[in-house]
């Protein structure tokens, strides 16, 4: 049975790390979606979110995927998208996220129309290509691979990803990709063979509470109490983020809060906040950004950046 058939492919992650030269990698932009892995076959397509739930039905203007592919089998490994004036938007994506009605998907995809970008091919023609290089499955998605309304193929350049970063930065990426070219494609791994290069270091954390507001945020919350999991399972405090959020942002959250509340205490030890805590329950998850973290593994200076709606809180691993 090949990976086209068995349809549970958790895509390959990234670890961090910062702008490097290198011979041995290739850099590419740094696509701010949703990972998706689509199984093309006899000009249809079936995409699957990392959590294994088909999404298809939520982006039909992805149908045409298969007409961008020269060849009738294929697995691939890309984001979907909003494109604004050519760059990725998540905060447009996330109109998209928990559509179920038919005639809301309809009307989102002539609003926000998503494009699928491609960066790797999985499997070709009855042959699984995990185990080759990246290099060389980079070069056999070229050759297959056409651009369309709802597709492109990801770019990429060898050696220079200090160069490459800053000019990413500079149009308005959030960042770059840095990918070992003889590097396997590991299926569900966080490995060191694929690095993430932000300017600005974020975690995705689990949203347990939040502290009553004061001031002017006296009808909403003050900050969000932050908590990730060790790999052992246990949940850990973060510490609080209250800083980061828009007028539309804070009404939003404070509307998934209420939904979640709960009367007992979700985070276990001792968790410091300037003001009595609302618990919730371990399900909302948000990305943080932040300077650094401290020995006792609290974030320094961290400032909310958006709703990740893609993830579940099982994903926020420290």
């Amino acid at each position: 049975m090949t990976l086209l058939d068995e349809r549970n492919i958790r895509p390959m992650l990234a670890q961090t790390a910062d702008p490097f030269d290198s011979e041995q990698h290739l850099f590419e932009p740094k696509w701010d979606g949703m990972r998706c892995i689509a199984y093309c076959k006899d000009g249809k397509v079936e995409l699957q979110n990392r959590n294994l739930r088909s999404v298809t039905k939520s982006y039909p203007e992805l149908e045409t995927i298969p007409s961008n592919v020269k060849s009738s089998r294929a697995v691939l490994d890309g984001e979907i998208v909003v494109l604004e004036k050519g760059l990725p938007s998540f905060e447009l994506l996330q109109y998209r996220f928990g559509a179920n009605d038919p005639i809301q998907i309809k009307m989102l995809s002539r609003k926000t129309p998503t494009t699928y970008i491609v960066f790797d091919l999985l499997h070709l023609n009855g042959r699984d290509l995990v185990n080759d290089p990246l290099i060389g499955r980079r070069q056999k998605l070229a050759r297959i691979i056409s651009n369309g309304p709802h597709m492109l193929l990801s770019q990429y350049v060898p050696t220079h990803g200090k160069s490459y970063f800053k000019n990413a930065l500079r149009l308005g990426f959030e960042g770059a990709m840095a990918k070992k070219a003889d590097s396997i494609y590991q299926i569900g791994t966080r490995s060191e063979d694929w690095l993430k290069l932000k300017q600005v270091k974020t975690l995705d954390c689990i949203v347990t509470g939040y502290t009553v507001g004061s001031g002017s945020r006296s009808s909403s919350f003050g900050a969000l109490v932050l908590a990730a999991y060790e790999r052992n399972g246990n949940l850990i405090h973060l510490g609080n983020v209250g800083t980061g959020f828009t007028d539309a942002t804070i009404l939003r959250l404070m509307k998934l809060l209420k939904s979640l509340q709960t009367k007992t205490k979700t985070v276990p030890g001792e968790v410091k906040a300037p003001a009595p805590i609302v618990w919730v329950k371990p399900q909302l998850v948000v990305e943080v950004g932040y300077m650094n973290m401290t020995r006792d593994r609290k974030l320094r200076l961290p400032r909310f950046e958006r709703f990740r709606f893609d993830k579940t809180a099982s994903e926020c691993i420290l």
